[in-house]
């Protein structure tokens, strides 16, 4: 993980995201048109569109908090105990790094470890046990989240040709991270088993390369994850509120959706709209984190004119849905990191690997 972590450093990161602007911005140009971008938004309700958008932003800062309260509470079970406002500093600043680095959240959780054990000395592998455990929460709000809302489009025959395909790959992968995660976290051996299963492929392969650095790495990373998970497995009641929150979050995340559209003057679109959008932009923004910045806004502005939404339109709801939705956290992110005194969190190794050294 050092060199991934030493490679996507803050100047390379900017300048996918910039590279990624420019293409989205020259996709708009030759596409659309920015003239027909301007007339959109001079025909807008300014006054509906102030309040839906702001509320849009408000709903997304309680998204924020619950996400803080999730592990909060996971952290009260070990007898941590953090004020509020500095948990949502951690959390969030946190998530400043896991929107730059695609690291499916992993990244994040070591640093909110650091940021905790500076203020507690509590330890890292105490630290990581409700991080990971948090994580694991998580995906299985995610995966059962993406079943129903798959299972409603199945049902209600209102999944669309043109992105059932993708739309079962994401789901298919988060099903298999989770059931990963769970394995491993579940099972004494997992780790083993892991990596006596890796290890048969790189010799299958023929990767001549000198792996037992990696291997043994890989094997002590997914040994943390059971043996932090076993506090909260001995006793599950800890986790019921987490669970809930976590839920809550997924649900009002939903929700920013909804209002960016009523923003714009949409607010006559169907429920399968919103779940087939929330569903791949969801998985796709946490899935390439920095990288999705212009691929993605282009696949929305897509999808949306396939759903019949003109597309000088489609192009400024992409970019409105991202704003809220990934920007927005990613300078708030920022700001709070600057607020906590991190003023390079790149210099900070990962706890995990400060460990193992």
């Amino acid at each position: 993980m050092s060199k991934i972590w030493n490679h996507l450093t803050p100047s390379r990161m900017l300048a996918f995201m910039i590279v990624g602007t420019v293409i989205f911005v020259l996709y708009i140009y030759f596409s659309i048109g920015i003239d027909r971008i301007v007339i959109v938004g001079r025909s807008l309700d300014v006054y509906a569109f102030a309040f839906y958008f702001g509320l849009s932003f408000l709903m997304m800062l309680i998204v924020m908090l619950l996400w803080t309260l999730s592990w909060g509470y996971l952290l009260k079970a070990l007898t941590i105990k953090v004020g509020l406002k500095k948990l949502f500093l951690y959390y969030n600043g946190a998530d400043f790094i896991d929107r730059f680095v695609p690291s499916p959240g992993v990244v994040g959780e070591f640093a909110r470890a650091y940021f905790v054990d500076k203020d507690t000395s509590m330890g890292y592998g105490v630290l990581i046990s409700a991080g990971i455990t948090n994580r694991i929460i998580s995906y299985a709000v995610v995966v059962v989240g993406f079943s129903l809302g798959i299972l409603y489009l199945i049902v209600t025959q209102t999944l669309p040709f043109f992105a059932s395909g993708l739309l079962l790959t994401v789901w298919l992968g988060a099903v298999i991270l989770f059931a990963v995660l769970s394995f491993v976290s579940l099972k004494e051996n997992a780790a083993n088993t892991l990596i006596s299963g890796l290890t048969r492929i790189v010799k299958a392969l023929r990767i001549k390369s000198n792996l037992d650095g990696f291997l043994k790495k890989t094997y002590d990373f997914l040994f943390s994850f059971h043996e932090g998970f076993k506090f909260y497995r001995a006793n599950p009641y800890y986790i019921i509120a987490p669970v809930i929150l976590a839920s809550a979050s997924f649900v009002l995340n939903y929700v920013v959706y909804v209002l960016v559209f009523y923003a714009l003057g949409l607010q006559s679109l169907p429920v399968d709209f919103y779940i087939v959008v929330y569903l791949l932009a969801g998985a796709i923004q946490d899935g390439l984190a920095a990288f999705s910045v212009g691929g993605l806004e282009i696949l929305l502005t897509n999808i949306f004119i396939l759903y019949n939404i003109p597309p000088a339109t489609s192009g400024v709801a992409a970019v409105t849905v991202r704003i809220v939705t990934f920007y927005f956290p990613l300078i708030l992110g920022y700001i709070f990191l600057q607020v906590i005194g991190v003023k390079n969190i790149w210099a900070v190794k990962p706890p995990l690997e400060q460990e193992m050294q």
